[in-house]
């Protein structure tokens, strides 16, 4: 399994970050966003974090505010990876259209966000297996969501 977390940890390794987590949680997998901050938060995340639900258009505001050096979105995205992989994502790969399961595409945010700041702004994808209607997450995003917290909780330590 083609995995970066290695070079995510890499980009954060002394910069104050902070987190979004992007996703609705009543359609399965696609709440692993969510779930990555409910776990940070529940482990004591030293720096911020904010569950944005399926309006990270929202919260473009709220990063700068946070005198980050780094922003860290976290949402389900279907890569062709294995479920719960975890992978960084050009926003440029995102599609730029507003068909997707967010009010607004991630890609316009970013893109607002980038002419009012000046850190990294990164996308984890975390691949779904299902994001249906009423399911919870699956074991795969649950164990890949584990990673990635871990991975987030360690970086953060070295900020």
């Amino acid at each position: 399994m083609k995995d970066s977390l290695k070079d995510l940890a890499a980009r954060l390794k002394g910069k104050r970050f902070g987190v979004v987590g992007v996703g609705n949680v009543m359609k399965g997998d696609d709440g692993a966003g969510p779930e990555v901050v409910a776990e940070l938060q529940k482990r004591g995340f030293p720096l911020p974090c904010v569950d944005a639900t399926e309006v990270p258009e929202n919260y473009a505001g709220w990063v700068p505010k946070q005198e980050l050096e780094a922003v860290v979105f976290v949402d389900a995205v279907e890569f062709g990876g294995e479920p719960g992989e975890c992978r960084v994502i050009p926003f440029e790969h995102l599609m730029i259209s507003a068909s997707n399961t967010h009010r607004m595409s991630l890609h316009y945010t970013v893109m607002y966000l980038r002419d009012q700041w000046e850190g990294d702004a990164i996308l984890v994808g975390v691949q779904p297996k299902s994001m249906t209607l009423g399911e919870g997450l699956g074991e795969e995003v649950t164990t890949g969501i584990e990673r990635l917290v871990t991975t987030m909780l360690n970086a953060a330590s070295e900020a």
